[in-house]
């Protein structure tokens, strides 16, 4: 009876321990990323900073589903966007991902970030103020290349209209890389930047547009 006891309670602990997988350690890649092509699991939201050209951004990300997020941007700019250009301005975008497929090491993620910028700055003339709205497009294929590390190649296509002064739409393909490093299950530091030609209606102009920024997010 006693050895029998014993060989029930033994089954028993095997298959609470089956039923109940140990936890993800510290480290691993768990299921999400800011900028590599995955997206904030259901039952977590995440905070992302990022820095550099052509400004800061502050972002929250809500988890949708186990392929979807959406989130709110705030920008504070320094250059008018897609170009070398200076000037003051700020912004606010709505970002929505979506991953569309995912195999072993590899995800493949759309994205799409309407939103709305106000700049001003100094001419010749005098004070002038611009109202510009956003509806960029894109997709990230994303590679855990190790547990720690995930990097991506980025393929957007930037479009914008804006409405003060001559009207004009602005539209170019940019193509960039990002890379994401996990400190821990909950943190994550990177860069990501892309680069292409920016093009204009009612004009030849064309500019040399580029985004390099260091970011850092928190999985909450």
């Amino acid at each position: 009876m006693r050895i029998a006891a014993l060989a029930a309670v033994a089954l028993f602990s095997f298959a609470a321990a089956a039923a109940d997988p140990a936890p993800v350690a510290a480290g691993a890649p768990g299921h999400w990323s800011v900028a590599t092509g995955e997206t904030v699991s259901p039952d977590h939201d995440a905070i992302a900073f990022e820095m550099g050209w052509p400004g800061l951004s502050f972002a929250y990300l809500h988890g949708l589903s186990d392929r979807s997020d959406v989130g709110l941007k705030i920008s504070l700019l320094y250059s008018l966007e897609n170009t070398s250009t200076s000037s003051f301005g700020a912004g606010a975008d709505l970002p929505l991902r979506v991953v569309v497929n995912r195999k072993d090491k590899v995800s493949i993620g759309l994205h799409v970030e309407p939103g709305a910028r106000v700049y001003t700055r100094n001419t010749i003339v005098g004070s002038i103020s611009d109202f510009i709205t956003r509806f960029p497009v894109g997709g990230t294929l994303g590679i855990q290349a190790t547990t720690e590390l995930r990097i991506a190649a980025t393929a957007d296509l930037t479009m914008a209209i804006r409405w003060t002064h001559t009207a004009a739409f602005e539209i170019g393909p940019q193509f960039g890389f990002a890379a994401e490093y996990l400190v821990d299950k909950s943190l994550l530091v990177g860069l990501h930047g892309s680069f292409g030609p920016q093009f204009y209606t009612g004009t030849t102009n064309t500019d040399f547009a580029f985004t390099t920024q260091i970011l850092v997010g928190y999985r909450m």
